[in-house]
């Protein structure tokens, strides 16, 4: 049969684009996700720290997001060049243990094929997989809806963009492996 939503103007048929906004950010977290991991299983602290805190102008310094996650880690020093060893290692590694992800690639429609899927299955994965003993850098996981995602959920019930940032700030992905 024949049916028409009136008024048309008020109902939106992905238009926008903000289903795909959401999809493409909740992948980028995924994406960064294993990124994280990977680098951590084949790259020392001091490789990891250089990226993570590169000199620019001959100094090292450290982003606002960066001092809260030292904070967290209960390290009070603001210098990086004033940081130990152990202290460096605490900050650079995540150490996430990939058996405690919660986060899942979305899609914008629902393929069953895509339910469960193991990524991480590329040749340079492989390769670091084996070199490295880190056979978890290969994982199960799956895809749901984007329209079911976190991020979504976000998105309906932040009421002002700050609203919106302290949220997505607060979503936990997985856990370290110390539990944290």
């Amino acid at each position: 049969g024949y049916s028409q939503v009136i008024p048309m103007e008020d109902f939106n048929l992905h238009l926008t684009g903000d289903i795909h906004a959401i999809t493409a950010s909740n992948n980028l977290l995924a994406a960064a996700l294993d990124t994280r991991i990977l680098h951590e299983a084949s790259q020392t602290d001091e490789a990891l720290f250089d990226r993570l805190c590169p000199e620019k102008d001959g100094k090292r310094q450290f982003s606002p997001v960066m001092v809260r996650r030292l904070e967290k880690l209960g390290i009070a020093k603001r210098d990086p060049a004033e940081l130990t060893p152990e202290e460096r290692s605490l900050f650079v590694r995540l150490d996430i243990d990939v058996t405690t992800i919660t986060w899942n690639r979305v899609t914008d429609l629902n393929d069953r094929a895509l339910r469960g899927v193991k990524v991480n299955q590329g040749p340079e994965e492989s390769r670091i997989s084996g070199q490295y003993n880190a056979e978890f850098i290969q994982r199960n996981t799956q895809f749901d809806i984007s329209v079911a995602s976190e991020i979504m959920a976000v998105l309906a019930l932040a009421t002002s963009l700050g609203d919106m940032r302290d949220r997505l700030g607060r979503m936990v992905v997985g856990y370290s492996k110390k539990g944290v």
